[in-house]
């Protein structure tokens, strides 16, 4: 045991009878780590609410993570953990014991000090799965057993231990009537096909002379609109594509997450890798191609989403460089016509 996670039980110890604990369905998820993951909570959120209609459902989360669950009506309240977390957490502790939290559901953590927080707000339950808490799985009244299922599954099976069940695993997304109309004036007219050539990680990303050939000949065959969506810091990379492809448009500015969301539902088709953006499209329903090489889509993929397709290799480097990895030599395996020929397929009679 580190340090830090010997000091937080010898505190837990000390501090927790003196802790009023709290009874009810009064409940807080704790996800706090990407877009992907945020949205994988989604459907546990829903089954939550559909099980507990009238009960206080809290989130607590990122910056990012209130953007993507901020319109949703499955929840009453979220509160925001911003860098540091612990004087973040530290300022939401009084509002939070106000709340009388009754169960605790951890989705998923990012910083050490929220798993020994939600110890000390008085919830009776802290549900969440073993192996992936920083060490801290002490801190859980409730462990649930690490099986190799997919990120939504387990989700899933942290509030049905709190006696939800899902109707459905789809996620979802709220965009307001404002993101549709931004989305609507970003895009151009006619059947737009969308190209993602970014990633968080360099070993994720589909080379971009592939994206730049693949768009051309989407055009030339299909008559199509391209636009090539990225992040501010991806501006480099989303330019070089776009301006590589005639009347392509470039957007990676000025674009909310639930804006984004709002433009990917209006495509006929996005082409993507596997980050963020992918699983806005599987929540928005939009036809897709999911580039897959060497994370596992049984575990992180799409999943209830029969409009995307995924096309995936195996990794050529044994075992798998991943963040070391300098160029995607596994991602070059997929092959532009490939791709092609897959978009042509989820195309046909759209043009």
């Amino acid at each position: 045991m580190s340090f830090k996670n010997f000091f937080i039980r010898f505190f837990i110890t000390f501090a927790k009878p003196i802790i009023r604990t709290n009874t009810g369905d009064r409940f807080l998820i704790v996800s706090t780590t990407g877009l992907g993951d945020t949205l994988w909570g989604t459907p546990a959120i829903r089954a939550l609410r559909e099980s507990y209609p009238g009960a206080y459902i809290a989130v607590i989360t990122t910056s990012l993570g209130k953007q993507v669950l901020e319109n949703s009506p499955h929840i009453n309240e979220i509160f925001v953990v911003k860098e540091p977390p612990l004087f973040s957490l530290f300022k939401l502790f009084p509002t939070l014991i106000q709340r009388k939290i009754s169960k605790v559901l951890v989705f998923h953590i990012s910083q050490r000090p929220l798993l020994p927080f939600c110890a000390l707000i008085g919830a009776g339950r802290i549900i969440g799965t073993e192996q992936i808490n920083k060490g801290l799985d002490f801190l859980l009244t409730d462990k649930l057993e690490t099986k190799r299922i997919h990120e939504i599954e387990r989700r899933l099976e942290v509030v049905q231990a709190a006696g939800a069940k899902a109707s459905t695993k789809h996620m979802e997304f709220f965009p307001s009537e404002q993101d549709h109309k931004k989305a609507k004036d970003l895009l151009p007219t006619g059947v737009v096909v969308g190209l993602h050539p970014g990633a968080k990680d360099r070993f994720k990303q589909w080379p971009p002379s592939h994206f730049i050939q693949l768009g051309n000949l989407l055009k030339e065959k299909l008559g199509c609109q391209i636009v090539v969506t990225g992040t501010p810091a991806e501006k480099s990379l989303v330019e070089t594509i776009a301006g590589s492809i005639e009347g392509a448009v470039g957007i990676y500015e000025g674009v909310t997450i639930p804006t984004l969301s709002a433009l990917l539902s209006r495509l006929s088709l996005y082409i993507t890798n596997d980050t963020g953006p992918l699983h806005i499209a599987c929540a928005t329903k939009t036809p897709t191609i999911a580039l897959f090489t060497p994370t596992d889509p049984v575990l992180c993929g799409p999943y209830f989403a029969p409009h995307v397709s995924v096309l995936q290799k195996k990794p050529t480097c044994f075992p798998c460089l991943k963040k070391k990895c300098h160029e995607p030599f596994c991602m070059m395996q997929i092959s532009t016509d490939e791709v092609l020929q897959e978009a042509l397929r989820l195309m046909e009679g759209q043009t």
